[in-house]
């Protein structure tokens, strides 16, 4: 039971840490996105409030499955990978303002997100809702995105 609390902890926190991360880097600086010309506008208090809710679930995904599937470890291997696309997104965009890297990330990390949720609707539906949201997000984040990239 302990480790499986400390399991539990270690998947809810490596996200947070990483929204921590992210936070520190932008400082909620919108300034470079408010400065692009786009037609779908999405107020900037949205994304903190949206990754605060994301990121634990994603580590809730990934505990549950880390308990649950002892043979396949690839959908491990993919979550931790889009974990660091995630990360790396907010300064390709904020700082390195890498608009078509930026986007291209963002495909990357919809084709992996969908992967697992495909994967835990076919072994465990439940899991799955806990990705939902973030698919959700990711297809409105590639909409912003090319939004940005038609407009700019």
């Amino acid at each position: 039971m302990k480790m499986k609390i400390k399991n539990l902890l270690f998947n809810l926190a490596i996200p947070l840490i990483f929204a921590l991360i992210i936070s520190l880097v932008i400082q909620n600086d919108f300034t470079y996105l408010d400065s692009l010309n786009r037609k779908i506008n999405i107020p900037n208090i949205v994304f903190p409030i949206v990754w605060t809710v994301l990121y634990p679930l994603m580590g809730l995904w990934a505990y549950y499955y880390e308990v649950d599937e002892k043979k396949n470890k690839l959908p491990l291997i993919i979550y931790w990978s889009s974990l660091i696309l995630n990360l790396l997104f907010t300064p390709l965009l904020f700082i390195g303002h890498q608009v078509l890297i930026s986007t291209l990330d963002i495909v990357v990390l919809l084709v992996m997100i969908l992967y697992l949720f495909i994967c835990s609707l076919n072994k465990k539906k439940k899991y799955a809702y806990f990705l939902l949201p973030y698919v959700l997000w990711l297809i409105i984040a590639f909409s912003l995105m090319i939004d940005i990239l038609i407009h700019n």
